[in-house]
């Protein structure tokens, strides 16, 4: 059937709602965890590990239920209808258990529908060359959410989990108009794992590729588990917002992508990609403001080189009966399996550096600053708030006899054991806190009295902050490895006049390659 412009309009107004639904929530709550709820390291591990899950399930419906039995614009009403309602359900949550499962069983309705969103819209454009033109303004639907979020919600901010759900709802809703896609019967299915693309790992090039793309892959994750957090902490204005820097930069690398491997040849590209993972890190590790902006806009190079790079190897590397199930398999590591392990590295990290506040002690004269790391604070409500208010307060403080055995019990699952600091040690760093100056300056008011601590759950999360200098090392020093070790197996080759390396041009020669769009594979 022909598309006529007002379809493809429609079309564009899904992918616009279809991202920014994603965005509202996957960009938040990343500071939202720790600082609203003071979930740890790796309750955030599993949080982000939703969208893995997921992933590499929602094959499995998409090609032997959805596409077989289901008209696609109704699957796609059904799937949003329920996502939008688990995701307000999520928002409400105060405890880590059913904030995951809800959110889970949200993100396992949600991430089916990015390829029947994709699926529709093939099945109702002319040429597929133009998808593109349609799925970038899922890129801008991203974009208008985080200037949303960033500038009138705020990230620890439950809203925008009513807002991510509400407009999910709508979108469910506004997925009846569109063409009707009949389902694809009996055709549908067949290797959605690309489990067939096996038998190419016997190529040692291949499988050095496919080592490599899984491994960068692991790094890749900590930017999307921590930098929200990251920005929130030190203190920089409207993290989300920020954060749309670097759709803004994918958009111009999506664009200019054809002409870098025509430049460099793809496996140099690929190379290059994995290199800016590290100098990313590297730049966000100097807590340097103008190097963090930089940071943030290299993500188009780090994304579309390693993430859309590595669909374009495949296509042009593979022979053309095993190009869906390869990318099917990369799609399935990278997405999939390398996300899970990246969220739950990215989280085990973020453990090892704990948020730290510096005391300032006087001994004969002499003055001495320790850095203390102090707990999330539910587990320091749970611990010190002795009237239950919600505060901790010197009164708080007061009632306490640290010698009595019970507290001793439960401040040893708090602090460690054996122990990171003392009960005293404890006490001064939230005697310091409680005149700390960026504190102050959000609108703490520090004490009813003035000899009187009393410290909230805002002051608290805004005035602890991790060691991001640290933290940010280990994910540039994986990239940095990886890019290395891939880097070296290069050798020679050279790119020819389309843009392939030579070698890759010679093993398939008499196969052209059909090159994807890259937005088709563009998880933003």
């Amino acid at each position: 059937m022909a598309s006529s412009p007002f379809i493809r309009l429609r079309l564009r107004v899904m992918m616009f709602l279809q991202f920014f639904v994603w965005a509202t929530w996957m960009v938040p709550i990343a500071a939202y965890g720790p600082q609203a709820l003071g979930l740890d390291g790796a309750q955030m591990g599993w949080i982000f590990s939703c969208t893995a899950i997921a992933a590499m399930i929602s094959p499995l419906f998409v090609g032997y239920v959805a596409d077989r039995w289901f008209a696609t614009e109704r699957i796609l009403c059904l799937l949003h209808l329920l996502g939008g309602g688990l995701m307000i359900a999520a928002g409400l949550q105060t405890s880590f258990w059913p904030f995951f499962g809800l959110l889970l069983a949200s993100t396992l309705c949600y991430m089916p529908t990015l390829a029947l969103a994709n699926s529709l819209t093939f099945a109702n454009i002319d040429d597929a060359n133009t998808f593109s033109w349609i799925a970038v303004f899922g890129t801008i639907g991203w974009i208008v959410s985080g200037w949303i979020v960033g500038l009138a919600i705020g990230e620890t901010n439950a809203t925008f989990f009513t807002l991510a759900g509400g407009i999910e709802i709508a979108l469910g809703l506004y997925c009846l108009t569109l063409p009707h896609t009949p389902p694809k019967g009996k055709e549908a299915g067949g290797d959605v794992l690309g489990l067939n693309a096996l038998r190419l790992l016997k190529d040692p090039s291949f499988s050095l590729f496919v080592v490599s793309a899984f491994l960068i892959s692991i790094p890749a994750v900590q930017y999307f588990v921590q930098a929200t957090l990251f920005l929130a902490e030190t203190d920089r204005p409207a993290p989300a917002t920020l954060m749309t820097l670097c759709q803004f930069s994918e958009i111009f690398v999506m664009a200019t992508l054809p002409l870098f491997i025509a430049r460099f040849g793809l496996e140099r590209v690929l190379a290059i990609g994995m290199g800016m993972w590290a100098i990313r890190y590297l730049a966000f590790s100097t807590l340097n403001f103008p190097l963090v902006i930089l940071a943030l806009l290299v993500h188009g190079f780090c994304y579309c080189f390693v993430y859309v790079g590595s669909f374009i190897y495949v296509d042009t590397k593979v022979p053309q009966e095993l190009r869906a199930s390869a990318q099917s398999f990369i799609s399935f590591l990278m997405l999939g399996v390398g996300w899970f392990l990246g969220s739950h590295v990215a989280g085990f990290v973020s453990d090892l550096y704990p948020p730290q506040v510096q005391i300032t002690t006087t001994v004969q004269g002499s003055s001495e600053t320790t850095t203390v790391p102090m707990p999330a604070w539910p587990k320091l409500v749970e611990l010190l708030d002795t009237d239950d208010d919600g505060l901790i307060t010197t009164f708080d403080l007061d009632a306490i006899d640290p010698e009595a055995k019970e507290f001793q019990d439960k401040f040893a699952e708090v602090a460690g054991n054996p122990p990171a600091y003392n009960f005293a040690e404890l006490d001064m760093a939230l005697q310091d806190l409680d005149t700390h100056a960026p504190v102050l300056d959000k609108g703490d008011v520090a004490a009813v009295v003035a000899s009187q601590m009393r410290i909230s759950k805002e002051a608290y999360t805004a005035a602890c902050v991790r060691p991001w200098h640290s933290i940010w090392q280990w994910p540039a020093l994986f990239a940095g490895v990886v890019c290395v070790i891939f880097s070296m197996t290069l050798g020679g080759s050279k790119p020819s006049e389309d843009g392939t390396d030579a070698e890759t041009e010679s093993e398939n020669s008499g196969d052209p390659a059909d090159e994807p769009s890259p937005s088709e594979n563009d998880e933003t």
